[in-house]
């Protein structure tokens, strides 16, 4: 088996359906099998749509009794994989006919890599910035709240966003999100796959750290665009999002991070 795509879903409604049917229109030279990882849901939409397609054995179907977090959830998934490569993959998310096909070629030209990431794009044709440049405390700090509008504070942010950064040309970079990204399963191994400290947010971050540590690239690759029907964290006034559970879920990974690798 080439190809294992790995997928958690929690409570995603309509999108894993979206997801798969997106995938089993994939165009490739090589078999591929597609992974889903359930964390607990309750709603009976994703529920049904993810039993229903494990019975007509589109998919293999792993059941979690708890919700893993982002990390634990691949990681399970990880551990019922058959590929060579893994794609790491949201379930909101549809990927393009050749995407598959592509990453695997140029992976399999560049053995240096660690992790290849597409491009991905909004609902609205915006493409997201989905790279990084290695960051401090403060650039999210900035990132998440009023600073961001003060002069000082867009021109860090715009760096940290790397939004000088030609979304069009395969680049090699420091992070990159973890939304749809490619690995070798091996690697995946021997780096120890995602750290399950972090329940939901840096890990993706983490992992690419953890990659470079071993001396492999993290490459950002526009030739595979995914379209990523993802709504956005910092949507809203600073104030709305105080009251938000992810957000204090972001801070405290991020906490995790930054004493991690300090």
């Amino acid at each position: 088996m080439k190809l294992s795509v790995i997928t958690v879903n929690y409570n995603s409604k309509h999108f894993p359906k979206l997801c798969v049917e997106a995938l089993e229109k994939s165009k490739t030279g090589f078999d591929f099998e597609i992974l889903f990882v359930d964390n607990g849901s309750t709603d009976p939409i994703s529920l049904g749509f993810l039993e229903h397609a494990a019975r007509d054995l589109r998919i293999k179907f792993i059941k979690s009794p708890k919700n893993l977090g982002f990390a634990g959830g691949n990681n399970l998934g990880a551990a019922h994989a058959a590929g060579e490569y893994l794609f790491i993959l949201n379930p909101d998310t549809a990927v393009s006919e050749n995407a598959l096909q592509s990453m695997i070629d140029y992976m399999e030209l560049h053995p240096e890599i660690g992790i290849l990431g597409p491009k991905l794009v909004y609902a609205d044709g915006t493409v997201q910035e989905s790279c990084r440049r290695d960051m401090r405390f403060l650039d999210l700090v900035i990132k998440r709240t009023p600073l961001r509008k003060y002069p000082w504070g867009r021109t860090r942010l715009e760096n940290y966003l790397m939004q000088d950064f030609d979304h069009e040309k395969i680049q090699e970079v420091e992070l990159i999100t973890g939304a749809a990204i490619m690995m070798r399963r091996a690697l995946f191994e021997k780096i120890g796959g995602f750290d399950e400290r972090y329940f939901l947010f840096m890990e993706d971050f983490d992992l690419c750290k953890k990659v470079r540590t071993a001396g492999k690239k993290i490459v950002y690759f526009p030739k595979a665009p995914v379209n990523h029907y993802h709504r956005r964290l910092s949507s809203g006034n600073f104030f709305q999002l105080l009251g938000k559970k992810v957000f204090w879920l972001h801070l405290q990974s991020a906490a995790k991070y930054f004493w991690k690798w300090r």
